[in-house]
Order: structure tokens, then C-alpha cells, then sequence
């Protein structure tokens, strides 16, 4: 049996996944610009982790919450893409953008889903909350992606 508590133990997971890529993006910057983008994503996704992990030791929502459906549990498990996020070693700075926007782009639309799947309204509120949130990481990579790549025009 899967409980609420089941789902944000898997949230938390994909948030110290996002870390361990825009660390990477820390690691692999040659620019210090580029260094403070990942950074203050880095800190953004360790504060998503730390929220999801107050909500669950704080009790916020009732964690005994069963989700009956499996898939739901399997949409936030696969929200970011692979449970498992493996890096190769010669990611470039377009790469960890490119994937940034994949994973936040995945995990909004995922959470979204598993959203209109739930039944409970705190379930409800949490996925929603949750796909805002990867939505506002996707919009920030996807301009700094833009940016770096020199695909603006006008519109800056």
C-alpha cells in the first residue's frame, strides 16, 4: 500500500537528483555567469528538497493518505525522467541545459498528471504545487539556454 508519504520520499529523491546535474553545471562552467545560473539553481532545488522534507516530517498533509493508484506513485517516481540520473562525464554546459529543460519539462507535465489522477485534495494541491514549481525552473533554464546560445532577438 502507497501512502502520501511514499510519494514525497520519491519527490525528495528527484530533487537530490536536480542537484547532482546542476552541480554539475557548477562543475562545468567556465564562466563565472554561467557558475551562478547553476548555483542558484542548485540552491533552488535544496530548497525544493527541504520544503518537500518538512512537509513530510512536519505533517503538514496526512501522510497516511493511501494512493491507490500505482501509476500515480510511477508518474512522480519517473517525474524527472530515470529514478536513476546518470551523467556522463563529458557533459558540455548546452548538455546540462538541454537537460535541465527535459527534466523540469518532464516533471511538470508528470506531476500535472499525476495531479488530475489524484483524488485527495491535499494530494491534489501538493502535485500542483509541485508542477508550478518545475514549470518556473524550465522557464529560467530555457531563457538562460536562449542566452547562452544566442537564440534571442528583440524580445530581451
Amino acid at each position: 500500500m502507497n501512502t502520501l508519504k511514499d510519494l514525497l520520499n520519491v519527490a525528495i529523491k528527484q530533487e537530490q537528483n536536480s542537484q547532482k546535474l546542476y552541480q554539475r553545471g557548477v562543475d562545468t562552467a567556465t564562466d563565472e555567469e554561467t557558475r551562478k545560473f547553476f548555483k542558484k539553481l542548485l540552491d533552488e532545488e535544496k530548497e525544493h528538497e527541504k520544503m518537500l522534507f518538512n512537509i513530510r516530517e512536519t505533517e503538514l498533509y496526512d501522510l497516511d493518505i493511501v494512493i491507490n493508484d500505482p501509476e500515480l506513485l510511477e508518474i512522480a517516481r519517473t517525474s524527472h525522467g530515470s529514478d536513476d540520473l546518470y551523467l556522463p562525464d563529458d557533459l558540455t554546459i548546452e548538455d546540462v541545459l538541454e537537460m535541465a529543460m527535459k527534466r523540469e519539462n518532464v516533471a511538470r507535465l508528470r506531476y500535472e498528471k499525476a495531479a488530475k489522477l489524484a483524488k485527495n485534495e491535499e494530494v491534489i494541491e501538493l502535485l500542483t504545487n509541485l508542477a508550478k514549481e518545475e514549470e518556473n525552473h524550465r522557464l529560467k533554464v530555457e531563457k538562460y539556454f536562449k542566452m547562452h546560445k544566442g537564440l534571442f532577438g528583440d524580445e530581451i
